[in-house]
């Protein structure tokens, strides 16, 4: 069976949007050439599945599918990363889209069960990206096999918390921790899902 593994950054308090919906990445990762772009790429790349909440979507959407990969001024590795995306299977879960391209399955109902069924499918292992009403709705169903999570060399304090939704503790297991030249610390875990 597939793993469902969550890939996220995160500030150092766990926020994955400040006060004003300004995204960590954003704020803190700036230089697209860096070591943690570049791993995100590889990640990517040796994926065929990436799961999203409809937030996250229309944001990848928005930047990765309208970049200009001919345009000599888009750095090698923010090419890198649309080629990749592109070619990726595509899920997102929302209530309220009711079309997406071709190259992108819309589940509106029922997420655990059809969450289930992807994870059956043959394939490699299937990336989330999510916000946390998402994360603790496949949490709660034992659905998320492993978190991938760069922490960013910032705390925000106030803004949305990634696990600010879960109804239950999540036991985890430190499988590795890589440290980057940005300052970000990339922790894997596995999700003991007892």
């Amino acid at each position: 069976m597939r793993k469902l593994i969550l890939f996220m950054s995160t500030s150092l308090d766990g926020r994955i949007g400040g006060a004003n919906d300004e995204t960590t990445a954003e704020n803190t990762i700036d230089t697209p050439e860096q070591e943690d772009h570049r791993y995100a790429n590889q990640l990517f790349a040796a994926a065929d599945t990436v799961v999203f909440g409809r937030l996250t979507y229309e944001g990848f959407i928005g930047y990765w599918d309208t970049l200009d990969l001919s345009d000599a001024s888009v750095p090698a590795v923010e090419v890198e990363f649309a080629q990749a995306f592109r070619r990726l299977n595509r899920v997102v879960f929302s209530r309220t889209l009711t079309q997406v391209p071709d190259n992108t399955l819309l589940i509106n109902d029922d997420i655990p069960t059809q969450v289930g069924k992807l994870k059956k499918q043959v394939g490699q292992d299937i990336l989330l990206v999510c916000g946390p009403e998402l994360l603790a709705t496949l949490a709660e169903q034992g659905l998320v096999d492993e978190l991938l999570l760069i922490i960013l060399p910032k705390a925000l304090g106030k803004g949305q918390s990634l696990f600010g939704q879960l109804r239950q503790p999540m036991n985890l297991t430190l499988m590795t921790t890589r440290a980057f030249k940005s300052g970000g610390v990339l922790h894997q875990y596995q999700i003991n899902n007892a």
